[in-house]
């Protein structure tokens, strides 16, 4: 088994080749990715594009236009709006032939506002010891087991990879939330996986500040409404406090 999620196997006319490991796998099904490791890799091709330096990344739009498969994939990304001070980047992920998930983020110029750093979100505490969620333990697949896992009592799960998002290589800040972000689906559940489908078809997760340290903190609560559509909204944090927010869209439909 890769030691990864993804391990690089080269590139071809613009596109960099990958193979998905088992740890990518989805809770959903054994030959389809979870949200997370997609997620991720396409930012990374968002993140690392020439022509971006001095800016990061302060929203990540995904769009999952289908089961992500394991095995070969490729993505590739393009400035969709040059700017010095507000980019737009564009990326796509392509399995067997056809684009399975795109993605697109507002890159801004950096520049020093420590001095009125401020958030509306208090503080949480990570857990001193590993606790894994009920959810968690009996929801489970090759990528959720691939996360060092603590449960808080305020029902915020941290969260970690055990494994980078490409072998060889080191996360970037972005790189690595983008590996839990899409987590908060399942932390905010309030129905049995067991009885209910809901799959999220994107995910939008704004940063206001880069993550610090390993451990990412998700506070997340679904919307269920009538007509088999709902919405997960929660909060990011790492060790200093609230870092972002995410969105996804839910398609609900009975197993």
């Amino acid at each position: 088994m890769t030691e990864a999620y993804y391990e690089r196997l080269g590139a071809e006319d613009g596109w960099e080749v990958f193979r998905a490991s088992e740890h990518t796998v989805s809770a959903w099904g054994p030959d389809l990715q979870h949200g997370a490791p997609p997620s991720a890799i396409l930012t990374r091709a968002m993140d690392r594009l020439e022509g971006t330096d001095g800016t990061r990344i302060s929203r990540i739009a995904v769009d999952l236009l289908g089961p992500v498969p394991l095995g070969e994939l490729r993505t590739r990304a393009r400035i969709a709006r040059p700017g010095k001070r507000i980019q737009l980047v564009e990326s796509e992920l392509e399995a067997g032939g056809r684009v399975v998930a795109r993605a697109s983020a507002w890159r801004m110029r950096a520049g020093d506002t420590s001095a009125v750093e401020q958030t509306v979100d208090s503080p949480r505490v990570l857990p001193a010891a590993d606790f894994d969620s009920s959810f968690f333990t009996r929801w489970t697949s090759g990528y959720i087991d691939s996360l060092q896992i603590r449960g808080a009592e305020d029902g915020i799960v941290w969260a970690r990879p055990r494994y980078p998002l490409v072998a060889g290589e080191t996360m970037s800040p972005v790189e690595h939330v983008m590996c839990i972000a899409d987590i908060a689906n399942g932390v905010g559940a309030v129905l049995e996986p067991t009885e209910w489908r809901f799959l999220n078809t994107d995910l939008v997760t704004h940063l206001h500040r880069l993550p610090r340290g390993e451990w990412i903190g998700v506070d997340a609560h679904a919307s269920v409404g009538p007509d088999g559509v709902g919405a997960t909204s929660g909060t990011l944090y790492d060790e200093s406090g609230a870092l972002g927010h995410t969105l996804q869209a839910l398609l609900i439909e009975p197993v």
